[in-house]
């Protein structure tokens, strides 16, 4: 009798501590998720910009305002904004701040993670290997890497790699759970392209290549893991010899890869009603070729413009890289994904249904970051947006890089014909 009244004592007390430690659990989320909000600054935010060309000098201002007016909108800390039209920057801008705490503006000089944008950024690499016939994009995982993680990626092409139509899984649809959790956490730092790449070799398919689309980072990671075997070469070096120098730029780069940039801006959370916080420490080193990359928006402008370049990438490759992606059954994807970036060749929302216009972009989100990257091919336009946080959706931000585009387009005469804006 004695030793079931201590059982039973010992169950009840096994119970009772596992409910006070959910409760204690519990009380911990709802206590630290109300704790290290502020509000931002009443003052007026720090406003810049510069204008490269002055031919636009009588549009810096009201593009300066309606990216300020964003920025106050939908209580972002920081924003930068760009605009290069032939090749050539013609305007920058920051408005808010880079880190509240140190009262650092947001400058044109501002860095900030660019999240899937990196995408574009490794298809510009994977273009400049092409055309030095290092790879080609029907080249298969196989042909360059004999003895793959998992012999399923063996028969995939890079051009399925880049355009999200190899069959592999998101984060969330990974069945490698080992991996599952470390692609979540974020903060183990990895030290290279196939270190990353083990966090789904043990995850099946999603299906066949080719016979379907399915957005992932996974399958650019390999792109890029196949371009270094293919090159000899790691990918922070294939970046810097095929995107920076040629170009001139000091960005992209590798975030959680050496030291930071002196101007990497500090990343936030966001809240009805204006207040922010820290968005705490992440190592994005598990997915530097599609998400974790470092950038400024004169910078990325630069590298959208570079594509219209015949010296930097032939046309016959960038229309290549621009097709949108058919699928095994002779299908467009669904996303109108093409290598590495996403192509409209036929927008409407930007000038109105009378002057449709040709589109290629790519979006990009890091927790505490958003990134927009947009080129009008046909107007010579490229224009950057970069936030130091993450608004709900994803147009709450984005959509002030058409009213900026406009702008600088009837500015230059560079509105497509039949285009109708505003007075």
């Amino acid at each position: 009798m004695k030793v079931l009244k201590r059982i039973l004592w010992l169950l009840a007390s096994l119970v009772g501590l596992t409910v006070a430690l959910a409760l204690g659990v519990a009380l911990w989320v709802i206590v630290n998720a109300q704790l290290g909000w502020r509000d931002l600054p009443d003052e007026a935010a720090p406003q810049y910009a510069e204008v490269f060309d002055n031919r636009f000098a009588d549009v810096s201002e009201p593009a300066l305002a309606l990216l300020e007016a964003m920025r106050r909108e939908e209580g972002v800390p920081g924003a930068t904004a760009a605009v290069a039209i032939d090749g050539q920057l013609v305007w920058a801008a920051g408005v808010g701040w880079a880190d509240l705490a140190a009262n650092t503006p947001a400058t044109p000089q501002t860095v900030f993670r660019i999240g899937s944008t990196s995408k574009a950024m490794t298809a510009t690499v994977m273009a400049r290997l092409t055309e030095a016939g290092v790879l080609n994009v029907d080249d298969t995982v196989a042909a360059h890497v004999p003895a793959p993680l998992n012999s399923d990626w063996a028969p995939m092409t890079v051009a399925q790699l880049l355009s999200h139509t190899a069959g592999f899984p998101g984060y969330e649809e990974n069945t490698d759970w080992a991996g599952v959790y470390s692609s979540l956490r974020m903060v183990r730092q990895y030290d290279s392209i196939e270190a990353g790449l083990r966090l789904v070799d043990g995850s099946e398919l999603l299906f066949a290549p080719g016979e379907d689309f399915h957005y992932s980072s996974f399958d650019v990671n390999l792109a890029a893991f196949v371009a270094e075997q293919a090159s000899g070469q790691d990918y922070a070096t294939l970046l810097e010899e095929n995107v920076r120098t040629p170009l001139g730029l000091d960005t992209p780069v590798l975030a959680d890869f050496g030291a930071a940039p002196d101007t990497v801006s500090r990343f936030y959370l966001i809240r009805e009603g204006g207040q922010y916080r820290s968005r705490g420490q992440v190592n994005v080193s598990q997915r530097w070729a599609s998400g974790g990359l470092y950038g400024r928006s004169i910078d990325l402008v630069q590298v959208a413009s570079a594509w219209l370049d015949e010296e930097f990438i032939s046309e016959t490759t960038r229309e290549q890289f621009w097709t949108p992606m058919r699928l095994n059954s002779g299908e467009v994807n669904e996303q109108n994904y093409a290598l590495g970036w996403r192509v409209n060749p036929d927008s409407t929302t930007r000038f109105g249904e009378a002057a449709p216009v040709r589109i290629v972009h790519h979006g990009g989100v890091s927790r505490g970051a958003m990134s927009w990257l947009i080129l009008y091919p046909e107007l010579g336009i490229a224009v950057a947006v970069n936030i130091n946080t993450q608004t709900d959706e994803f147009g709450d931000f984005s959509s002030v890089e058409p009213q900026i585009t406009r702008l600088f387009a009837e500015a230059v005469g560079r509105t497509p014909e039949g285009a109708r804006l505003p007075d």
